[in-house]
């Protein structure tokens, strides 16, 4: 400072202060907004998302009004298929994951439709949830908004709740169930449920599948209470849950088979066919049960009554 002093005496320059000017004001809020626009645009590789052609690890079936979903883990990203189905369709990719490590849905465990339109997606590459809705203009094909700030774990199973205001997780780094406002939020503890699947039933009352030794438990969400429903372990592994008009469902990956359970924890086997080879994610209808077989590559149609069974992706 002493330095730029002299060098200013000797040249005979006098230094003033130059009054800034509202030119200089806009001047200076232009540049600073190209600037955070510049470090908000992000380019992708070529290769940064999936390019799959199909499934090839369908770990989830949840439905919607019109559209079946089918999340898959290893060729990530969420896939639909028209609903009500009673045939096989070719499957067609609604959210596309990154194929990068800990990057944008690389590992997605959960989803389900979102009240507002999209689908939510548990993602545990990024300890997040997004709710995600089509965009052709944006990267990837689609708008992905983080809701929970990274804050979770591994979001292994979604709930929204019947009014539509509130998302339930089950965050299996945790081992707990959490609660986030629709629009995203910090997390809410409910209760200590390891739940790997969760459902809603008919009364408002949600219902946790886990791997712990009270397999379904039923939470009372706004006394942030539990109660088991059953217990000691009947099933192999339970891997997801369905609930419709007073009946429950749980895939067992292990067993190889879909079980069913009453309210008052009565379950007993309700599907055991061949077919299966490692079922996960269950959605429940007044005429089928809808399940999905990563081993097999495959969601299932099986009708209530008959039994009947109906691939619904297209080989």
């Amino acid at each position: 400072m002493r330095g730029l002093l002299i060098a200013a005496i000797v040249s005979g320059t006098v230094l003033q202060a130059h009054p800034a000017t509202a030119q200089d004001a806009a001047e200076t809020e232009a540049a600073a907004a190209e600037t955070t626009a510049e470090a908000k645009t992000e380019t992708y590789p070529d290769d940064f998302w999936t390019e799959a052609e199909r499934p090839v690890y369908p770990r989830g079936a949840v439905m919607s009004d019109d559209k079946l979903f089918v999340l898959d883990s290893d060729a990530p990203g969420v896939w639909t298929v028209p609903w009500p189905a009673t045939e096989a369709a070719k499957p067609e990719r609604f959210v596309t994951g990154s194929r990068y490590l800990r990057k944008t849905m690389n590992r997605p465990y959960s989803a389900t439709p979102h009240p507002g339109g999209g689908v939510l997606v548990g993602d545990s590459a990024t300890r997040e949830i997004y709710h995600v809705t089509p965009n052709a203009d944006a990267p990837g094909g689609q708008d992905a908004k983080p809701l929970n700030g990274g804050f979770l774990g591994i979001p292994m199973a979604l709930a929204v709740s019947p009014d539509g205001k509130t998302i339930y997780v089950g965050d299996a780094e945790r081992r707990a169930t959490f609660a986030l406002p629709i629009e995203g939020g910090e997390p809410e503890l409910i209760v200590r449920v390891n739940a790997r699947g969760l459902v809603f039933d008919d009364e408002g009352a949600l219902y946790a599948v886990t791997p712990d030794a009270d397999a379904v438990v039923k939470i009372n969400v706004a006394e942030k209470t539990s109660e088991p429903v059953v217990t000691d372990r009947p099933y192999g592994f339970p891997g997801g849950i369905a609930w419709h008009d007073g009946t429950g469902f749980v895939s067992d990956v292990y067993g190889k088979c879909i079980w069913q359970f009453t309210a008052d924890g009565k379950t007993e086997k309700w599907f055991d066919e061949e077919l299966l080879l490692g079922p996960v994610g269950l959605s429940a209808t007044a005429d089928a049960v809808i399940v999905s077989d990563p081993k097999a590559k495959q969601v299932y149609r099986i009708d209530r009554e008959s039994k009947e069974v109906t691939k619904l992706l297209a080989e």
